[in-house]
């Protein structure tokens, strides 16, 4: 923004009637009034001067000091970092602060409080895709904890809700089945499950045990592209997300759990919980009439 400014006029009248150089006038408004005028403005200055009508240069207006964090909103935030583990993007949903994302980003930096980031300045592209309605698909998948047992996780692919985590000591196709049906008792089935291609579900054959009880089950069964771990990027993505936050959880996975599910705002979901969405009555309507359309056809 810039306003007219009449005392830098009367002083511009003032030096040049005195014959000063334009070096001197730009240095002058350099070091009373913080301009940076070139010496082609000022020439343009020196000829208005004579004309009664003008009334003086437009001076930009120096911008507002910026909201400075204060002592106590810096400790909620580190407080809540070394108590959850959340970024700055849940961070900033639980603390509404006026501050950016970037400022979250340097007082967790600042205060020793990063993990690092392999991708940070990195300007990625990734489609982004998923289900209208919650239990549409589940995205199972597994993962080595550092004791030497499995983990195995899935989350409905629509609500990133997650239906059931669990450590098992030997990661096999009936540990797996086991698995998925003890959460299908509580939450019904889904109509279809995406997996990758180890051989608990099965590699690349179709006619294994493990579609065979997809099968039984009518669930039809996805698997995710060879060597492309982001075709289940959002299982994927959970399983970092358990890496992180487990050791605030007292290393509990039913409590992690519940803290994802009810606690935690997910930023794909718009800061809601994923529970909000998975068992939004809305949403589960929609998926009851589709559910009859594909049944009577």
């Amino acid at each position: 923004m810039k306003l007219r400014n009449p005392h830098v006029l009367s002083e511009l009248r003032k030096f040049y009637s005195h014959g000063w150089c334009h070096a001197d006038v730009q240095q002058y408004l350099l070091n009373h009034h913080g301009l940076v005028v070139s010496v082609r403005t000022l020439k343009r200055w020196k000829k208005r001067i004579s004309d009664a009508s003008w009334c003086g240069p437009k001076v930009p207006v120096p911008p507002k000091p910026l909201f400075k964090v204060t002592p106590e909103m810096l400790v909620r935030i580190c407080r809540l970092r070394k108590k959850s583990g959340w970024g700055r993007v849940i961070l900033k949903q639980l603390f509404p602060f006026d501050i950016s994302e970037s400022t979250y980003r340097r007082i967790i930096k600042l205060n020793g409080l990063s993990r690092g980031s392999k991708i940070e300045n990195q300007r990625i592209h990734w489609v982004k895709w998923q289900r209208e309605h919650p239990d549409s698909l589940w995205q199972l998948d597994s993962w080595k904890h550092p004791d030497g047992n499995w983990v195995i996780d899935v989350i409905d692919d629509c609500s990133r809700f997650c239906i059931g985590i669990k450590k098992v000591k030997n990661l096999t196709t009936s540990a797996v089945t086991e698995f998925l049906e003890d959460r299908i008792r509580v939450h019904g089935t889904p109509r279809e499950l995406l997996t990758d291609n180890g051989s608990e579900n099965g590699t690349t054959s179709k006619n294994s045990e493990f579609d065979e009880w997809c099968k039984k089950h009518h669930i039809t069964h996805i698997r995710s592209r060879i060597h492309k771990p982001t075709t289940a990027g959002k299982v994927e993505r959970f399983h970092q997300t358990v890496q992180q936050e487990l050791p605030y959880c007292n290393y509990d996975l039913e409590l992690f759990r519940m803290r994802y599910n009810h606690i935690r705002p997910h930023m794909s979901l718009l800061g809601k919980r994923p529970a909000e969405v998975y068992f939004n009555l809305q949403q589960r309507l929609k998926t009851t009439e589709q559910k009859q359309q594909q049944k009577w056809g």
